[in-house]
């Protein structure tokens, strides 16, 4: 009809139907395993710097934690590219293909090297092949509710930090090191594998020439969002990695280290959806700054004068309901911001800053535990963490200011 819309005349599903609900969950699932890996990774951090590799310092084995970080984000440039180019599902069994070799060839790892290569580059890689497509998959389906749903989809990162961790652990106990990985492996194969047919694009791609869209690079806008990720993963995971090594400096077991992990997660996956169904109402930018400055502020006061493993699950619990909400923010801002791009080629771009920052994070907070927190408190790792989170802030500040004083976004201007 003459009244339709270019979409419905094209045949193309309209937004913010529930048939775009399928697509989200599936992301949400897919999420467990990108994510649940690094959310879960203190369980490994941890048995690897007090049990395995006792003897090797913490800035070395930040090498295997980092490069799941640094390959996952930098990589996702290339890899959405690829998404836009040759189709979501592709590209994610590319993912599911590479995650699942990386634990199952980790498990026969006996070097630090070896799980370098392993648990940390080749998942890392193969990450980047699924987060292509599951971070752009929910915001192309919403309008309305683009930040819950993105919410939703990247919460599923945090529930898989939380079986992940609770499901590592068990395994260690109870079957060693390898298999826990090989069940890992065998897990991810399945699960992806299944999710990834139900990776419906709303609205494909047109054929496109070139990789990176580099005309994004000429808008402040990009940069702002760029250098904000990358001071916010400077400072994130310093709680992932370090909670369990800060339970066993206060007398506490593995178990322990395992279970806080479990709290954090699990405070997660409230925290992003909050986060996503206040973005929708008081605005995506808004609700980033709000929870970067309480991260900044709950990791400072709590974690500075945690003296009890009761003062670390409170911890984990404010930690985890602000912290990485800016996870499931960022892809909303870029597709309200660069609608008229590529959406997993922007969102890649932005992500190499991402890994870079993570990488950094890692790398520096691994050297200060070793010089100067390995035997005491946790305390100037801390002090790291908390100043690059509010460096975020301030940046994500400058980022609303600039968006209000250019008028770039007239449709978000009141709620920004």
């Amino acid at each position: 009809m003459q009244g339709d819309s270019p979409e419905k005349r094209a045949g193309v599903r309209p937004p913010d139907g529930p048939f775009g609900w399928i697509p989200t969950l599936a992301a949400s699932a897919n999420s467990m395993f990108i994510f649940g890996a690094s959310n879960s990774y203190g369980v490994f951090s941890t048995y690897y710097l007090n049990d395995r590799f006792a003897g090797t310092s913490a800035a070395t084995l930040s090498w295997i934690g980092s490069l799941i970080t640094i390959s996952m984000f930098s990589l996702n440039a290339l890899t959405g590219a690829l998404a836009d180019r040759r189709g979501y599902r592709t590209t994610a069994y590319i993912g599911t293909a590479l995650c699942s070799s990386a634990y199952i060839l980790a498990s026969f790892s006996t070097k630090v090297w070896q799980l370098m290569l392993t648990q940390g580059l080749l998942f890392g890689v193969g990450a980047s092949f699924l987060l292509a497509p599951t971070n752009s998959i929910a915001p192309q389906w919403f309008h309305r509710h683009r930040g819950l749903a993105s919410g939703v989809a990247i919460a599923g990162s945090s529930l898989g930090g939380m079986w992940f961790t609770a499901a590592t652990q068990a395994a260690m106990d109870h079957l060693g090191f390898a298999w826990s990985l090989r069940i890992l492996g065998i897990v991810t194969l399945v699960v992806t594998g299944t999710m990834n047919l139900l990776y419906f694009q709303r609205v494909p791609m047109p054929p496109r020439k070139r990789i990176f869209e580099l005309q994004v690079a000429r808008r402040l806008t990009f940069w702002l969002i760029a250098l904000e990720l990358l001071t916010a993963y400077t400072g994130h995971w310093a709680v992932v990695f370090y909670v369990g090594t800060a339970a066993r400096q206060m007398g506490g077991s593995a178990q322990d280290g395992s279970r806080l992990l479990l709290v954090l997660n699990a405070a997660n996956v409230v925290g992003r959806i909050l986060a996503g169904f206040i973005a929708d109402r008081f605005g995506s930018i808004n609700t980033l700054v709000v929870s970067l400055l309480l991260t900044a502020i709950v990791e400072m006061s709590l974690w500075l004068s945690a003296c009890s493993m009761a003062s670390l699950y409170a911890l984990c619990v404010f930690y985890g309901l602000v912290s990485s909400t800016f996870i499931s923010l960022n892809p909303v801002i870029v597709a309200a911001h660069f609608s008229s791009s590529p959406l997993s080629s922007v969102m890649g771009m932005t992500n190499i800053f991402s890994g870079l920052g993570g990488l950094l994070g890692n790398l520096s907070q691994g050297a200060i535990f070793d010089r100067l927190d390995k035997h005491m408190h946790l305390t100037n790792t801390i002090i790291f963490s908390g100043i690059a989170t509010l460096l975020s802030a301030v940046v994500a500040l400058a980022l609303r200011a600039h968006l209000i004083r250019s008028g770039s976004s007239k449709r978000f201007l009141q709620k920004i």
